[in-house]
């Protein structure tokens, strides 16, 4: 172990130069995409945060006489699914506690106005954007639905079918 070490060090040594150019390439190729990506939307979107509502929620409509929970409820639900997807790793089964509990089409509705949009990193780890990601534009706006179908695949058949179901059901694409 400490020949591979000693090897590395003499060859980070005798190879400076060409390893802080190849650094100073990758800084520029990092830079370079943040700028290129927030000038899409002109030059002010260089200076715009897409997180501080830059992108519409449209609520879909419902039927109130329909649906079974509350305000409060369908905003816990909502929370308790965003809190399921917003970091590294995914909850399945919490996902799927809570969509079992939302099978009657307008409740789940009322959960998706109520989860509304949010920044979704789906570039490097998926989740929340951090600040870097913020600063890189490396992220959008996504709905309830498809932080559902980014964050949960084929690998927890039980939770996709499930999701798959919920969303058919409410008149929605999966």
């Amino acid at each position: 172990m400490k020949n591979y070490i000693g090897q590395a060090g003499n060859f980070i040594q005798e190879n400076k130069k060409p390893l802080l150019y190849i650094g100073g390439a990758v800084a520029i190729v990092v830079i370079g995409y943040a700028v290129v990506s927030r000038l899409k939307g002109g030059i002010q979107g260089i200076f715009k945060d897409k997180s501080l509502g830059a992108t519409d929620f449209k609520p879909l409509e419902l039927d109130n006489t329909k649906v079974t929970i509350s305000d409060t409820l369908a905003n816990t639900y909502a929370n308790q699914l965003w809190g399921a997807m917003n970091t590294t790793g995914t909850d399945e089964d919490l996902i799927y506690a809570v969509l079992m509990k939302l099978q009657k089409k307008d409740d789940f509705l009322k959960v998706y106005n109520a989860f509304g949009k949010k920044s979704y990193n789906g570039i490097l780890l998926g989740g929340e954007p951090n600040v870097v990601d913020k600063w890189l534009g490396n992220y959008d706006d996504l709905d309830l639905v498809q932080w559902l179908n980014t964050e949960v695949g084929y690998s927890n058949l039980t939770t996709y079918n499930l999701i798959k179901k919920t969303v058919t059901n409410a008149g929605l694409a999966f």
